[in-house]
């Protein structure tokens, strides 16, 4: 049953209109959360884990007092949305465009599977789909980590003769060489790893929008995948993680997958102790989509290792700078001919 709090209906007073909260309010409970259905709906683990957090923002704005953690999605009433809720929830939201229209979008598909439910009619659904997002933009973030960066990352597990360091090299090489999103990292499972050649590997991995792509791990990548493999635990699980959690004193949990806070906490970790500073996973994709690029890959050939839908997007990824643009003015020539001498 969802219902609305003392706490919460005071809250929603501070940002509604009276008539609007009396159709938040709700006295029956309802068969399911629209909020569930809509990211049920989006497929891949990636996308239901992406949209979780602006529906959290979204939370924080309805009810600060009384919503909190990472749940406190589940406990706003969805099914009750109006075109003036969403607008006022988006004149209360703070960030960068895309972070507010990522929101939006949430609260778009949310609103559509409310309707889908027929607990939303359709003249309502169309006012909410007709709001609009943001048009600004801001500065690209992330930055490129330089080759002598991640080598520093690699050296220093190599060192590190646990388990933990082998796992370590393996995420780090695999992110850097394919750009894999740090949430497809952890959801890889045993069966998703194919081994067609000696020094190669193709992983199937199910990206955002629920896409499906392989990643070609080669070269020293493969080199470090096939060293965790080699150390970690087997077991009968197929379905089983690929990179595990690890306990503290070195025993290998084959079964227990890793979070993608858990591969936030181990990449600080080791940047921490490579004398490596303001990284994330991010910026690991960011740097494979600019290394691909200044190697002379197309950009849509770019687009799909990195699973965009959008050459757009990829372009965003880019952060050669000037280095690029200097590389692509020496590439082309003008003709020229020498002044004779008067």
């Amino acid at each position: 049953m969802i219902l609305i709090t003392k706490s919460m209906n005071t809250a929603l007073h501070a940002i509604l209109p009276a008539a609007d909260l009396a159709r938040l309010e709700i006295e029956a409970s309802a068969p399911i959360n629209p909020a569930v259905a809509y990211l049920e709906s989006l497929g891949s683990s990636v996308s239901k884990r992406t949209m979780v957090s602006p529906l959290n923002r979204v939370a924080a704005i309805v009810n600060p007092s009384g919503i909190v953690g990472k749940d406190a999605w589940t406990l706003i009433p969805w099914q009750r949305l109006t075109a003036p809720v969403v607008r006022a929830v988006m004149a209360k939201l703070d960030g960068a465009p895309s972070t507010r229209n990522k929101a939006l979008a949430a609260l778009k598909g949310v609103a559509q599977a409310a309707w889908e439910m027929r607990l939303l009619d359709t003249d309502e659904l169309t006012r909410i789909r007709n709001i609009k997002g943001d048009a600004g933009s801001r500065e690209v973030a992330g930055r490129y980590v330089p080759p002598g960066e991640i080598s520093a990352l690699l050296r220093l597990c190599a060192e590190d003769r646990t388990a933990a360091g082998a796992r370590d090299a393996a995420m780090i090489a695999l992110a850097a060489l394919t750009g894999a999103r740090r949430a497809e990292i952890a959801s890889i499972r045993l069966d998703d790893v194919q081994q067609p050649e000696s020094r190669r590997f193709d992983i199937r991995i199910i990206g955002k929008r629920n896409k499906e792509r392989i990643l070609y791990v080669t070269g020293n990548a493969a080199l470090a995948l096939t060293d965790w493999l080699t150390v970690r635990v087997t077991s009968n699980c197929n379905s089983c993680p690929l990179f595990c959690a690890i306990r503290k004193g070195g025993m290998i949990l084959p079964e227990r997958p890793l979070s993608t806070t858990a591969l936030d906490k181990i990449l600080r970790k080791r940047s921490a102790e490579a004398g490596v500073t303001d990284l994330d996973w991010h910026d690991l994709r960011r740097t494979t989509a600019s290394n691909l690029l200044d190697a002379g890959e197309d950009i849509a050939t770019v687009a799909s290792i990195l699973g965009h839908s959008n050459i757009q997007t990829t372009a965003r990824y880019d952060r050669r700078g000037e280095r690029a643009r200097i590389k692509a003015a020496e590439s082309l020539s003008v003709p020229y001919f020498a002044r004779k001498a008067a």
